[in-house]
């Protein structure tokens, strides 16, 4: 409806120049049309003659040479050739209108699309927006169905229990491709804290914003290599250690330690 509506007013600005322009030919051209059907002149030419007789024959004259590239040289060339100074009029109308008018509103109509599509896009933001709150009172219940104690925590046996008894709760883990061998896994991703349970914000958060990203599975990997890389440097950490009460053991009894290899 927004594009309409400028295009609507683009071709009514467009009218209302095309109607000044016919006007001059009213006024300057008409005159010179008649002199020059007098002199028998437009012989083939039937419709020449009241061509610039009125405002509104002008306009389908200008419409017709000027927009629609029409028999240009049927009027314009003969009046141009008897009276040079009328090229003003055909040349000016033909820039104003074709280069000038046109032009903006091909621009006029491009930038309408483009503040539409903007606003399409913010449309679409507010919706996402009111999907994730909707998705997240959702999930606040299927929270507080699966917190048996009350005490807002959930433990790993709660997420097992909900998972076999929850239906909702199934739909989603469902949806996120994780099953029951999974939710161990799933629990210490939730367990940012490493507290041993989770509370609401904890168990919402991250399911709410999964659930619209196929990435469930590169999730696993990435948080299973982040295990074995922590599971590393403590090994590591604690090889160290060894070595260092193993060089002074050696110090202590008096034994030169083996270098390395």
């Amino acid at each position: 409806a927004t594009c309409l509506k400028a295009l609507l007013w683009c071709f009514l600005f467009c009218f209302v120049i095309m109607t000044i322009w016919a006007m001059l030919l009213v006024e300057i051209v008409h005159p010179i049309v008649q002199e020059i059907y007098e002199k028998d002149g437009f012989e083939d030419c039937v419709q020449c003659q009241r061509a610039t007789g009125s405002v509104m024959d002008a306009n389908l004259l200008l419409f017709k040479t000027v927009i629609a590239g029409d028999s240009w040289g049927l009027i314009a060339v003969p009046v141009i050739e008897a009276y040079p100074l009328t090229a003003i009029i055909f040349c000016g109308s033909l820039l104003t209108l074709v280069f000038g008018v046109l032009n903006m509103i091909v621009a006029v109509v491009v930038d309408t699309f483009a503040e539409v599509r903007e606003s399409d896009v913010m449309n679409l933001a507010e919706e996402l927006d009111h999907n994730l709150k909707k998705d997240r009172k959702f999930l606040e219940k299927i929270f507080n169905r699966l917190d048996k104690s009350g005490n807002g925590e959930l433990t790993l046996q709660d997420l097992m229990d909900g998972a076999r008894r929850d239906p909702e709760f199934q739909s989603r883990l469902r949806v996120m491709d994780i099953d029951e061998v999974d939710l161990q896994q799933l629990f210490e991703m939730i367990d940012v804290d490493g507290s041993g349970a989770i509370e609401a914000q904890e168990f919402i958060a991250p399911l709410s914003r999964w659930v619209r990203e196929s990435k469930t599975a590169p999730r696993f990997i990435k948080y299973n290599m982040l295990q074995a890389l922590d599971a590393q440097e403590e090994i590591l950490r604690i090889l160290s250690q060894l070595a260092q009460r193993f060089d002074d053991v050696c110090n202590g009894l008096g034994v030169r330690a083996p270098e390395d290899a």
